[in-house]
């Protein structure tokens, strides 16, 4: 039996969850435009092991949304994981936000040629990254300024499914029946097959020198940033 703790923190949710053997067994979340990270993310823990009734001899790794996404909620996720790893001797997995968001929109939306997960990044930018239905990433993750242009190529080949918080300000740009966009909020049950094959495979982090994908460097503004 393998057990993750899962974490993410790098959107406006806070999500927590706990999975056994690739299912999830206990969930908990919750999405704030206020970025309720640091009060809610060791409460959640704590509330997810209690109801699974396991505890931390019952879990093999840690697994981290490691962005991109909020700077101050990928602190928080990431320090608590990398806290956890070092406390209770655990293992570090880490997977992409996108990623994730693109595994979870699979699930909720399949049949789509193209998976494009748009997390906002403030103004027109968002951090963004294509899939295939099969959840295969085919370019690299960016921070990308969107205009009536943005993924023409796709677009222009098949259907196209846009989503995460940043997708709405791409959606005047849209005219082609192909393509649509769809609300995905994110969270843990989008990592858990990606942490179990990670974890088969040994893709473990460095807990003393892995860091978040941030892609921008941090600027000072409103919380949540």
């Amino acid at each position: 039996m393998a057990g993750f703790l899962l974490i993410e923190s790098s959107t406006k949710t806070c999500s927590v969850g706990i999975a056994v053997d690739g299912q999830l067994v206990e969930v908990k979340e919750k999405t704030s435009e206020a970025y309720v990270h640091a009060e809610l993310l060791h409460v959640f823990i704590e509330e997810v092991f209690r109801k699974a009734q396991l505890d931390w001899t019952d879990i093999d790794a840690v697994c981290v949304a490691k962005g991109p996404g909020s700077y101050t909620g990928l602190r928080i996720g990431v320090s608590a994981a990398k806290g956890f790893c070092y406390g209770a001797n655990k293992k570090l997995l880490a997977i992409s936000t996108v990623q994730c968001l693109a595994n979870k929109a699979i699930q909720e939306h399949p049949g789509y040629d193209y998976y494009i997960p748009m997390l906002d990044a403030r103004r027109m930018e968002v951090y963004t990254q294509v899939y295939n239905g099969n959840a295969e990433p085919l370019e690299d993750i960016e921070a990308l300024v969107l205009n009536e242009d943005a993924y023409s190529d796709y677009r222009n080949q098949g259907s196209c499914l846009f989503f995460g918080d940043g997708s709405e300000k791409f959606k005047p740009f849209i005219t082609e029946d192909l393509s649509q966009v769809e609300t995905v909020v994110p969270g843990v049950s989008g990592m858990v097959k990606d942490c179990a094959d990670k974890f088969v495979r040994n893709e473990f982090e460095d807990v003393a020198y892995f860091e978040p994908l941030y892609l921008k460097s941090f600027v000072a503004g409103k919380k949540g940033s």
